[in-house]
């Protein structure tokens, strides 16, 4: 367990409900150094109960919240979607305010941006995003998996509508660490559009290089406020995974129906 993680359990009451008489480390000479690893291990022998063992069920901070991660391309090929993005997640914040749910939104272009790091959602407050520069899909992807989906209930969606430019990480990298940390506890998407050069299946594809299985990607168009519907349906799979604990194979069908309405109609 990671010491921010252990002082984020702390900070929300966990403790509370643990029988101890350990008290909490303190500093109290001004300009002493302080040893973290000492403080780390007190944070250790705080989290144990009588038993010894860590802290479980009703008390299990990790377990009772869902960390949502939305890791958002915000390359120059997105721009014009900036207004659906910043509605879409407004309204996913405004639905989901008094749940349990800490929010991380993670921008990338050629660059990363933690807009929002493990925020209570009904805390949390965004301003629109503009669009520039390339595109470090790989490089934010792993990122995002070694810093964020190491515990807890993780639910990682991925919007991009293009591959990779910055080469920074290769997909083989990104995918073997996904898969290692593919188990029910994580849940990784991708819903990805494809751009001028690109054919729908370019955009499964891409996604299966990453490591994403096949059903949970989407193909989506940001014409007809797309950008927006994968808000909502982000939102859809955060109730599913609040009341079921799991999220049902047809999670993409709004975006798919979407995408085929207007593809059609532009035939």
């Amino acid at each position: 367990m990671f010491f921010k993680e252990k002082l984020h359990i702390i900070k929300n009451g966990i403790l509370n409900s643990i029988p101890t008489e350990k008290a909490l480390p303190t500093v109290s000479d001004k300009g002493t150094l302080v040893n973290l690893d000492e403080i780390d291990d007190d944070l250790d022998l705080l989290l144990q109960d009588e038993n010894g063992s860590l802290a479980k069920e009703k008390t299990n901070y990790l377990k009772d919240v869902i960390r949502l991660i939305i890791l958002l391309d915000i390359s120059g090929s997105m721009r014009g979607t900036e207004h659906d993005i910043y509605l879409g997640l407004k309204s996913l914040i405004d639905k989901h305010k008094n749940d349990s749910i800490l929010l991380n939104f993670i921008a990338f272009n050629d660059d990363r941006y933690e807009l929002l790091d493990d925020i209570v959602i009904g805390d949390s407050k965004i301003t629109p995003i503009g669009p520039v520069g390339g595109t470090d899909l790989n490089g934010s992807l792993d990122f995002v998996l070694r810093e964020k989906c190491k515990m807890g209930v993780n639910l990682l969606v991925t919007i991009s509508d293009g591959a990779d430019t910055e080469n920074k990480v290769s997909a083989a990298n990104v995918k073997k660490r996904l898969k290692g940390l593919t188990n029910e506890d994580n849940h990784f998407y991708f819903i990805g559009e494809p751009n001028e050069y690109q054919k729908p299946e370019d955009v499964y594809k891409n996604a299966s290089q990453l490591g994403f299985d096949y059903d949970h990607v989407a193909v989506f168009t940001r014409e007809g406020n797309g950008n927006k519907l994968n808000f909502l349906v982000i939102s859809e799979m955060l109730d599913e995974l609040i009341y079921s604990g799991k999220i049902s194979p047809s999670w993409a069908n709004p975006i798919k129906e979407h995408y085929l309405a207007l593809t059609d109609k532009r035939s």
